[in-house]
């Protein structure tokens, strides 16, 4: 619905020289409003928000066809809408917001927006009424019950469509650290791997008839009860590796000692691996199943093979980068 009156979290912005230069290279006519935008924000979005009449050019509200120049201002105003869960209140560990996004640090034993069950999704929603934040809650990325770490929550379908194609086109980056059974031996290394629901409808396979997927990892320390014995780490390398390629702050990870803490893992002093992993694709359990596929399930991981440790799986997400849709400027959200 049109309205008059600018709020905080509108998109107002002035055409430039080099906006009108940029097109005009493209086309050679005369510049609209709607080829300028579509070289900033998707299509689809933009097309919802003229239906509604929120786009203006020097504060009237226009069409993708109107001619623009510069100096013109352009004003998105944000559509108002109905929070679409219940709210409910709960403690949120905020990572990270502005006009646009919300990242939190999600708690392990949590679902992201199950139904019939109270989820993340509930909070939000209560922060956002808090808030006077009058948008639905749009989840960016999913994160199963027991993972934790950053979860990245959209304020507007503008924002959702954009850092979506981000997503698409692999600048918006996700980092995971976990902790897996055995030693791996490779010190980095990219799985593509075909994967689909298997027929009890529970688990995740590799498939060939699956939609491909892209999982690549860095070790980052290696666990042991004993020496390494390197006829079997064939790396020829420290226990201990700092990958030279992933580019995530792991100061906090503790190298000084080569064996498990049993008090945490109850693994009886069986080895197991730390690693960074940057997830490309978004397939359901993926991390899950890559590293069950090549012999080395999620330490805690009992779906995908795992030995049993009485606490859940140890996966983690680490850390969200990203082109911030306003500025123009690379943030990085980590959680600690």
């Amino acid at each position: 619905m049109a309205r008059k009156t600018h709020r905080p979290d509108d998109i107002l912005w002035t055409i430039s020289t080099s906006d009108i230069e940029t097109e005009q290279s493209i086309s050679k006519d005369i510049v609209t409003l709607g080829a300028l935008l579509d070289s900033k924000y998707p299509r689809k979005a933009m097309v919802k928000l003229f239906d509604e009449k929120l786009v203006h050019v020097n504060d009237h509200k226009a069409t993708p066809h109107a001619a623009v120049t510069v100096g013109d201002e352009i004003w998105i105003a944000m559509a108002k809408e109905k929070i679409d869960y219940e709210p409910i209140a709960m403690d949120l560990d905020i990572l990270y917001e502005d006009d646009d996004l919300l990242v939190l640090d999600k708690p392990a034993g949590l679902t992201v927006n199950s139904k019939d069950q109270v989820s993340l999704a509930n909070g939000v929603a209560h922060y956002f009424k808090e808030n006077g934040i009058k948008r639905k809650v749009r989840f960016l990325n999913r994160l199963d019950r027991d993972t934790t770490g950053c979860i990245v929550i959209a304020k507007s379908g503008l924002a959702q469509s954009l850092y979506q194609q981000q997503m698409d086109d692999n600048t918006f980056e996700k980092w995971y650290m976990a902790i897996v059974e055995g030693i791996v031996e490779d010190d980095e290394d990219s799985l593509v791997l075909p994967m689909e629901r298997s027929a009890d409808g529970i688990h995740y396979e590799v498939n060939p008839k699956g939609k491909e997927t892209r999982t690549d990892y860095s070790v980052l320390c290696r666990h042991q009860s004993q020496p390494v014995d390197n006829s079997v780490n064939k790396s020829q390398k420290p226990v201990d590796i700092t990958p030279k390629n992933v580019d995530i702050n792991m100061d906090y990870v503790d190298k000084s000692t080569g064996t498990v803490d049993n008090s945490v893992y109850n693994l009886e002093g069986l080895p197991c691996t730390e690693v960074a992993v940057r997830l490309y694709t978004g397939k359901t359990h993926q991390i899950r199943v890559a590293f069950s596929h090549m012999g080395h399930p999620l330490v805690g991981d009992t779906l995908y093979g795992a030995k049993p440790t009485g606490k859940p799986f140890a996966l983690r997400a680490m850390k969200v980068v990203f082109t911030h849709m306003r500025s123009g400027k690379r943030v990085s959200v980590e959680a600690k």
